[in-house]
C-alpha cells in the first residue's frame, strides 16, 4: 500500500483531483467562472452530439420497428379482406352461372309441368372416342332410381341404369343396347331411335323402323315418344341422312344428337312425370 502512495500514477490522480476542485474556485473568485464553463463545454459538446444522435438513431430504430408492425397488420386485413372479397366474387359467379343453367330448363319445364327435376354433376366418364356412359354423383339418398330420364336443357341424355347410395350411372341413348320410342315433330311420322356402336363416336345414332312411305328429311327434329321410359317430347336430335333398307323396304335415318355429351359438366335427372296418353 506504502508503494502505491509513492507511485507516479497516485500523484497524477492527486494532482488532477486538485485542480478540477481548486481552478473553478480560484476562477469564481476572480469573476471568470466563464472560461471554466467554456473549458467544461468545449468537452462535452462533442459528447452530447454523440448522445443525441445515439438517442435519435434508437429513436429512429424504434419507429421503425413500430411502423414495420403497423404495415404488417395493415397488410394482415387488406389480405383478409381482399381474400373476403374474392370469395364473395367466386359465390357471386357460381351463382349467376347456377342460374343461368338453371334457366335454360325454364323452357322445358313452362312445356312439362308436371316434371320434376334433381340436378346432378357429371363425375365420371367411360374412356373410350365416346363417352356413351356418366357416372353422376347423387343416388338412392337423393330418391333416384334406375330407369330415370337424365336431360340436358338441349334435349336427352339417356336414363339412369345403375344406383348407389350417393352415386349413379346413365347409359346414353348412344349406347348400341339404348333405343327410345321416337316421332318425327314436322310430320309425326314413328319410329325407334337405337344406339349403334359405330355412329357412338360421332355422336349420332339410328331412326329405324319407319315405313316406306314415312314423310322425313334432312333437318327434320326427332322427339321421344312417350312409349317406354321416356316422357313424350324430349328431344332426341336432327335428321342428317335418310336411307331405304334394302332388305324390307322401310326407312331408317341417322340422328345427329342434340347433347354433346363430351361437354357436359351438369344434367337434370327427371324424377317425376305425367304417364303419356293419347
Amino acid at each position: 500500500m506504502k508503494e502505491y502512495f509513492k507511485s507516479k500514477f497516485f500523484y497524477i490522480i492527486t494532482v488532477i483531483t486538485l485542480l478540477v476542485t481548486i481552478v473553478p474556485t480560484v476562477y469564481a473568485h476572480m469573476g471568470v467562472t466563464f472560461v471554466f464553463r467554456d473549458a467544461v463545454n468545449v468537452i462535452l459538446t462533442p459528447m452530447q452530439k454523440v448522445f443525441n444522435a445515439a438517442a435519435d438513431a434508437v429513436d429512429g430504430f424504434t419507429g421503425y420497428f413500430y411502423k414495420f408492425d403497423a404495415l404488417v397488420e395493415e397488410n394482415a386485413a387488406l389480405r383478409e379482406e381482399v381474400n373476403a372479397l374474392q370469395a364473395q366474387v367466386y359465390d357471386n359467379r357460381e351463382l349467376e352461372q347456377m342460374y343461368a343453367w338453371m334457366s335454360e330448363f325454364l323452357e322445358m319445364k313452362i312445356q312439362h309441368t308436371d316434371f320434376k327435376f334433381t340436378k346432378a354433376t357429371i363425375t365420371g366418364r367411360e374412356s373410350g372416342n365416346y363417352s356413351s356412359v356418366l357416372t353422376l354423383d347423387v343416388g338412392s339418398g337423393a330418391g333416384i332410381t334406375v330407369g330415370m330420364p337424365v336431360v340436358s336443357s338441349q334435349g336427352l341424355i339417356g336414363q339412369i341404369s345403375e344406383v348407389g347410395y350417393n352415386w349413379s350411372r346413365v347409359t346414353t341413348l348412344a349406347e348400341a343396347q339404348s333405343a327410345a320410342g321416337a316421332y318425327v315433330e314436322r310430320s309425326n311420322a314413328t319410329g325407334i331411335a337405337e344406339g349403334n356402336l359405330a355412329l357412338a363416336k360421332d355422336g349420332q345414332c339410328y331412326l329405324n323402323y319407319l315405313s316406306a312411305d314415312a314423310d322425313i328429311q334432312v333437318g327434320d327434329r326427332i322427339l321421344t315418344s312417350g312409349y317406354g321410359v321416356y316422357p313424350r317430347g324430349l328431344v332426341i336430335g336432327y335428321v342428317e341422312a335418310v336411307e331405304t333398307n334394302p332388305y324390307n323396304r322401310t326407312l331408317s335415318a341417322v340422328i345427329g344428337l342434340a347433347v354433346p355429351i363430351a361437354e357436359l359438366n351438369n344434367v337434370m335427372i327427371i324424377t317425376e312425370s305425367a304417364p303419356y296418353a293419347e
